[in-house]
């Protein structure tokens, strides 16, 4: 697995064509890479995880590898629960 320092390192090893333009329909999967302006796993950190960061509960670094083995290990197309599910066992937190 790829070492990761940024979500633009997890973003740059996908290839992401929105397939749903304006999110209609995807609101139940999770996309790695970006499209444009719009950054799923960016999403991610700040509003689910970041918050654990700042608290001491995980590392950054721990989040960014979480995040990072999510995408290569749920199977596409990734279920935002299972997406989560996997976030919650690699951190130990519950993602809400």
């Amino acid at each position: 697995m790829v070492k990761v320092s940024s979500i633009k390192d997890i973003n740059d090893q996908y290839d992401y064509k929105d397939e749903m333009p304006n999110g209609e329909g995807d609101s139940e999967l999770v996309a790695c890479g970006q499209n444009g302006n719009y950054n799923e796993l960016s999403y991610i950190y700040k509003e689910k995880l970041e918050s654990e960061v700042k608290s001491g509960a995980i590392t950054e670094q721990a989040a960014l590898d979480a995040l990072n083995k999510a995408c290569a290990n749920v199977k596409n197309p990734r279920s935002r629960e299972d997406f989560y599910s996997y976030l919650e066992q690699e951190l130990g937190i519950t993602i809400t």
